[in-house]
């Protein structure tokens, strides 16, 4: 049984249900929080290590949650409401990260994590679901009453050149599977990256006709193939301005979800006209024959040199 999450009193407090708060928000098994939090300072706001260890860059995070518990119940302006808003939503993020199933380990995530494609997804993932989730996050926190209006305010989130192409992803699975909207970014977040690509290949590969028409045929590692190599596509716009970044993976995710449309168009197409295999119809002059025991070769008579015929073709890091 979870036990209740007390609303924090002050910026310890804070810290040390922050990671149960994310937990219970996203209804995942378990988190691989270690409950340790090491105050950093490097180009990286936060980074969840595959120890277990949540790392917060010291100015732009902890510092702005300190602020905020030193001045509760205090009016503020819009800056400072973004500012304190936006710590929080790399807390969020950062705890999602350790989200998984009854059983994950931190090692087969890294595992899964290094694979193409699955940092983009992940990130993708995680932002996603954060930015949908940071206003109930805040509520859960009691954080609405210590920085009154803080949920009225707007941050602009991160990884523009992944999330766009992970929303229209995900949104699209969804219309085609007939799920509410944001189940399949749930269900996304509450896997590691050990078990998030095989969860997206099922999405896709069930979306379609070819359960209905028998075995895969080696087709789902070929969506897979597709899927990873369309979203590692996505790290060359992360340098971008990020509205032209923004554009371009939502671009991205079009093509792939194209691409991902050809392929099984062809693989239905090759299940339903199927060729039929021609049937020989035994002449009289054959059955008339059959059973005959066959004339003895004579010695010396010229012998035909049977052809031999080729058998056919079968077709066919960290994370911050």
């Amino acid at each position: 049984m979870t036990a209740t999450i007390q609303v924090p009193a002050s910026f310890g407090d804070l810290l040390t249900v922050s990671g149960e708060t994310a937990r219970a928000l996203a209804g995942a098994d378990q988190s691989a929080w270690n409950g340790k939090i090491v105050a950093s300072s490097s180009a990286m706001l936060g980074l969840a290590h595959w120890d277990g260890t949540l790392y917060l860059d010291t100015e732009a995070i902890l510092d702005p949650l300190r602020h905020l518990y030193e001045h509760a119940g205090e009016d503020h302006p819009i800056g400072t409401l973004r500012v304190y808003r936006e710590s929080l939503a790399t807390l969020l993020h950062e705890h999602a990260h350790f989200l998984g199933p009854s059983g994950a380990t931190q090692d087969a995530a890294r595992e899964g994590f290094i694979k193409p494609g699955s940092r983009e997804l992940e990130e993708g993932v995680t932002e996603s679901w954060a930015q949908d989730h940071l206003d109930d996050y805040i509520r859960r926190l009691g954080i609405d009453k210590v920085a009154p209006g803080i949920n009225s305010v707007r941050s602009v989130g991160y990884y523009p050149a992944f999330v766009p192409a992970v929303r229209h992803l995900t949104t699209e699975l969804e219309r085609r599977n007939g799920l509410p909207h944001g189940q399949v970014l749930q269900d996304l977040n509450r896997q590691t990256a050990a078990g998030q690509f095989p969860l997206l290949v099922d999405l896709a590969y069930n979306s379609t006709r070819l359960p209905r028409l028998g075995p895969d045929a080696g087709l789902r590692p070929r969506i897979e193939s597709i899927l990873r190599t369309g979203l590692t596509h996505l790290d060359a716009y992360e340098l971008l301005h990020p509205e032209l970044a923004a554009d371009k993976s939502r671009s991205a995710s079009e093509s792939l979800l194209t691409h991902l449309d050809q392929e099984v168009q062809t693989a239905e197409a090759a299940r339903i006209f199927q060729p039929l295999r021609a049937v020989v119809t035994p002449s009289s002059t054959h059955v008339a024959l059959a059973g005959l025991t066959p004339p003895t070769r004579v010695a010396g008579a010229h012998q035909a040199v049977p052809v031999q015929r080729p058998a056919p073709a079968t077709a066919g890091l960290s994370r911050c």
